[in-house]
């Protein structure tokens, strides 16, 4: 009689083990996840660091579209970021056979550098993908990209995920 609350206490604290270990064995536990761009491991590096955090995009072939709706909405959470935008510069990638028009530039993005090619490696140059905005830390590494979609909707959802993830960045930075 006396071994039956025992084995109930038992039970208690060995079954909670044993379910996490089911769980865990079995893949059934999703991690959870707090930032909405895709990280990229291990991250690419920058031969010299820039010293603030960067939002780089790498434009296509001919800077349609896409690239300038782009563009305006890396502005756009530019802007969004008000006191702590002083911490992020924006820069785009822009290599010798990339046509982006002088006029976009200096009419909607004043404030935006282009850099006439990226201090990567060789190999790392070529594992930037086009059309896609990249984040860059102080320390010059390139650790997490965002891909805009052709649709208006979806890409103000990136947007948003973009400006929530670099607002948590630069609140638990203490660097740049």
């Amino acid at each position: 009689m006396q071994k039956k609350p025992l084995f109930i206490i038992l039970g208690l604290f060995i079954a909670p083990i044993l379910i996490a270990k089911l769980v865990l064995v079995n893949d059934w536990y999703q991690g959870a996840k707090t930032n909405t761009g895709e990280l990229i491991s291990p991250p690419l590096t920058m031969s010299r660091p820039p010293e603030a955090w960067l939002l780089l995009y790498n434009p296509s072939e001919k800077c349609a579209q896409q690239c300038q709706q782009s563009l305006w909405q890396m502005q756009q959470v530019h802007t969004l970021l008000a006191a702590e935008g002083k911490r992020v510069q924006r820069y785009l990638t822009q290599y010798p056979e990339t046509v982006i028009r002088p006029e976009i530039l200096s009419r909607d993005h004043v404030e935006i550098s282009t850099l006439a090619r990226l201090k990567l490696s060789p190999v790392n140059q070529q594992q930037l993908s086009t059309d896609t905005l990249y984040l860059v830390d102080p320390l010059g590494n390139i650790f997490m990209h965002y891909q805009y979609p052709t649709d208006r909707a979806a890409a103000i959802k990136v947007s948003a995920g973009l400006l929530k993830d670099l607002k948590r960045l630069l609140k638990i930075s203490k660097i740049g």
